[in-house]
């Protein structure tokens, strides 16, 4: 009897190993079906691997920033408070730089070293090393700056109010040791030095309906060479070899309708005929091509007056072009951009492999993986 009872406990035993066997066997088979057990397999993958197409690699809105290419970090101040942040390229390793606040701060301009800053703070311009941790303000007068290309000196427009002269002047960056360059005739001017050459570069802030003139004048100072001013509205953008310049401008007879072209340093120009700004495009290294934001423009802007004065926002979609053949083609497909950019501060990662841009919408700085 005994005997029996063993046997039947023995088998029940058995049945009862095989039903739990079958049941986990389908139980991870309906998982997988489900969906669950790739959610597993998700939770393994680094934060790179997740990470496509385009996301943002700053948690704040930023301004000031600046691509530290031979650490491959961006820097940037945030446009809340004005504390300063690093973080890696894609994102990562966040450090705080500076926690100072800053109020009022209205714009930066890092030297090309990464190491000193020019800020507007109101109407004020304060120059800033940090390496040595000092700074000073600068005179009153200033209200367009830029850095030379080796990051030594530092070019700017200056009012004298007893006279109303409006020159163009270099001077070491606290302001020391100036000198004048140019006169212009304009009240808001642009600055930007031409790569690789000693010469700077000025001309009159682009408006609707204003002609818009391109000027060079070597650092010594000397004759002003004028290189263009047939366009209306224009804004450039040097290439990496100081070669040629991109041109945006609005179109003859138009309000919203906006073009570019390239010009060359003889002022001879070319079109390019892509309807954009020139605040929305960077060149590559090779100075062949340029990467650029197509914005959609409202119907009845006035531009580029509507745009500078952010009365309108756009939404862009992001293309490469060939300047040397006009062939154009997209970054990424339409059904992969899932949320809405109004790209402007355009950069490329040291090895071309990646866009950056500052979202108007949201003010965080944005990747774009090619």
């Amino acid at each position: 009897m005994m005997k029996k009872l063993f046997i039947v406990s023995a088998s029940l035993l058995v049945l009862a190993s095989l039903f739990l066997l079958a049941y986990n066997i389908a139980f991870k088979k309906e998982r997988t079906e489900n969906g669950s057990a790739p959610e597993k397999k998700a939770a393994n993958f680094s934060s790179s691997e997740k990470k496509k197409g385009i996301y943002a690699v700053s948690e704040e809105s930023a301004m000031g920033i600046f691509l530290d290419s031979g650490n491959e970090k961006i820097k940037y101040y945030s446009a809340e408070n004005g504390n300063v942040f690093e973080v890696d390229l894609d994102g990562k390793n966040k450090r705080i730089i500076s926690e100072d606040a800053i109020v009022g701060l209205e714009d930066i301009k890092w030297s090309p070293t990464g190491d000193r800053v020019i800020s507007k703070i109101g109407e004020k311009y304060f120059y800033y090393d940090y390496k040595s941790k000092k700074g000073t303000g600068l005179k009153s007068g200033l209200d367009t700056i830029a850095w030379d290309n080796t990051g030594t000196k530092i070019f700017y427009k200056f009012f004298e109010a007893a006279s109303g002269e409006r020159s163009i002047n270099i001077s070491n960056p606290d302001g020391s040791d100036w000198r004048k360059l140019a006169s212009t005739g304009h009240r808001d001017v642009e600055i930007a030095p031409v790569p690789q050459t000693s010469e700077v570069s000025f001309w009159n802030s682009g408006r609707q309906g204003e002609e818009t003139s391109l000027e060079a004048v070597s650092v010594n100072g000397g004759e002003v060479r004028k290189l263009m001013s047939a366009k209306k509205g224009a804004d450039y953008k040097w290439s990496p070899n100081g070669s040629r310049a991109i041109v945006g401008f609005v179109k003859d007879g138009s309000t919203s309708g906006i073009t570019t072209g390239i010009i060359n340093t003889r002022g001879e120009y070319v079109e390019l005929g892509i309807p954009t700004l020139a605040s929305k495009m960077v060149w590559s290294l090779d100075n062949k091509h340029v990467y650029y934001a197509l914005p959609s423009i409202p119907q009845n802007s006035t531009m580029p007056d509507d745009y500078k004065s952010e009365k309108i926002t756009t939404a862009d979609t992001f293309w490469k072009v060939n300047v040397e053949t006009g062939e154009s083609k997209r970054l990424v497909e339409l059904n992969e951009i899932t949320g809405e950019y109004d790209a402007t501060n355009l950069f490329l990662s040291p090895s071309e492999i990646a866009l950056f841009f500052l979202n108007r919408l949201d003010g965080k700085i944005y990747r774009l993986d090619f």
